[in-house]
């Protein structure tokens, strides 16, 4: 009968660490494994610069999975429909690269401009962010 009691106990304590895990953002494989991908970008900001209101603009982030497990993002958006990423879809191995394009719409924008991207993977943490910047003149005047 102890030995029972013992066994459910453990069994409950493994089940609310899973749990817990989630509630943080990891991934069950992730802790099941022991393998943790990681995100390593060759840089997380890009300023295009003096553009015309109007331009679209796009930049390409290269990264590298850095981590011991296969790194799978799951989602990625930029904070206004202005910023669009596109990423892979497939897992990437560890040491292979990979990369997330992002396409920035200036129409009705002035000025300095910061977007962020934030990237969902299975790592530790689960967001990873990028950034664009851009000083955008206003387009000239049609006569």
């Amino acid at each position: 009968m102890k030995k029972l009691l013992i066994l459910s106990l453990i069994l409950i304590s493994s089940l609310s660490a899973c749990k817990q895990n989630e509630k943080k953002g990891l991934s069950t494989d992730i802790i099941q494994n022991g393998k943790t991908p990681k995100m390593t970008f060759d840089k997380t900001s890009y300023d295009f610069g003096v553009i015309t209101e109007g331009d679209i603009m796009s930049y390409t982030f290269d990264f590298t999975n850095t981590g011991d497990g296969d790194l799978l993002i799951t989602d990625a958006h930029g904070q206004c429909s202005c910023t669009v990423p596109e990423w892979p879809k497939e897992p990437i191995k560890p040491g292979d690269k990979g990369e997330i394009k992002v396409k920035f719409d200036s129409n009705g924008k002035h000025g300095l401009v910061t977007k962020m991207v934030t990237i969902e993977a299975n790592t530790n943490p689960k967001d990873s962010k990028i950034e664009i910047k851009a000083d955008v003149h206003p387009a000239p005047v049609k006569k």
